[in-house]
């Protein structure tokens, strides 16, 4: 049973439940299959209680429901299946569909960069979130499986998703429901993905590289595709992790991403001393990249302990039962101020002529070191 709290003063319950069968065979020796599909069931139950809307858009009846009566029933069936061609190069290709449902929704407030997404449960009214994906890689070793490296394309669609209509807020649902104030579109999201892995030496680590879209398209928003919240085109991450003995090991990571999108005012004015803003196409601007470097070290006490035999003189080396390492890190090293959310902000006054408006960015976690001592028996 799962239950979301969309309000101080209401709850909402649902159960769900699934069964699923896989297999995978090996059709020759160079092709190897796996397939299988999912059955899922979700209730949306009470207690609920239904608010019902009239012509003018105020509620003019309710519905009630008890305690563990099923409101609405959904069913899905999912389908997945996956490939594999072995080539004779020391590389394969590889090729996968799945179908899916899912019944919780992350209800953004796009018009916003705030935190304020909520995770929202299908219900009645709000139907599940329905896709498909499809992939195509190709992949391939090089020099006795030292290196490996990858390219592989992926398009996923989605139907059923949901955002909170313009101007509106989940505080607005006073004797209302959330869904109400919901709308449904459509979501694309596609890209490449390329990776690189060494695996050999004292020097071993990984790059990963994803250039991606995301797109939607709400008709009740704005009657053109608009890029999603999430929409990232460029995500990089580098890897590395150096052992310069059996007692000691260092290590990096980077990682670079776009920012997320966000839609913010192209011009404002005042109404009856009102503060009014004029808001452009939806998510048409973007924050500043995301990215930073962290670095670590880690001691490691010896394996090993001598042990001398009381009769002989004699020394051997046993393992060791407690073991314990020593790791000391660094997170976000040259201390970037990563944008958490923007808002904006007003100086001055109107009457003096001296009113400014600013957009201002959050940030959290400046460069953070820390030490971690580890045991292990």
């Amino acid at each position: 049973m799962m239950w979301y709290l969309t309000r101080v003063w209401q709850k909402l319950f649902s159960h769900e439940s699934g069964v699923y069968f896989q297999d995978e065979v090996d059709i020759t020796s160079w092709l190897r299959v796996n397939a299988g599909i999912r059955v899922s069931m979700y209730q949306f139950t009470g207690p609920f209680t239904r608010y019902y809307k009239g012509i003018t858009g105020h509620t003019d009846s309710t519905k009630t429901y008890k305690k563990g009566e099923i409101i609405k029933s959904y069913f899905g069936f999912e389908p997945r299946i996956s490939a594999r061609f072995l080539l004779k190069d020391k590389s394969s290709i590889k090729a996968g569909f799945t179908y899916n449902n899912q019944y919780i929704h992350l209800a953004s407030l796009s018009a916003v960069s705030l935190p304020t997404d909520i995770w929202y449960p299908s219900t009645d009214k709000a139907r599940p979130q329905k896709g498909w994906q499809a992939s195509l890689g190709y992949f391939r070793n090089f020099n006795n499986n030292k290196w490996e490296t990858s390219v592989e394309v992926y398009y996923k669609k989605m139907e059923n998703i949901i955002e909170f209509k313009q101007g509106a807020l989940p505080s607005d649902n006073v004797n209302d429901n959330t869904d109400n104030l919901l709308v449904y579109g459509t979501g694309w999201s596609y890209g490449a993905e390329f990776f690189i892995k060494r695996t050999f030496g004292k020097l071993t680590g990984w790059i990963g590289y994803t250039l991606a879209k995301s797109d939607r398209y709400f008709p009740d928003i704005q009657d053109t595709k608009y890029p999603a919240k999430y929409d990232r085109r460029h995500d990089l991450t580098l890897v590395g992790t150096y052992e310069l003995n059996k007692r000691w090991t260092f290590g990096f990571s980077f990682i670079y991403a776009s920012g997320n999108t966000l839609t913010l005012p192209n011009s404002w004015y005042f109404n009856n001393q009102d503060l009014l803003f004029n808001y452009g196409p939806r998510n048409s601007t973007r924050m500043a990249p995301y990215h930073r470097l962290d670095l670590s070290a880690t001691w490691y006490d010896k394996p090993t302990k001598t042990r001398i035999d009381k009769k002989t003189g004699e020394k051997t080396e046993v393992a060791k039962k407690f073991r314990q390492n020593v790791a000391f890190s660094i997170y976000n090293v040259y201390n970037r101020a990563n944008p958490y959310f923007l808002y904006i902000d007003n100086d001055g006054s109107i009457t003096s002529n001296d009113f400014k408006i600013s957009v201002k960015q959050v940030s959290l976690f400046p460069i953070l070191p820390s030490i971690t001592w580890n045991f292990e028996f």
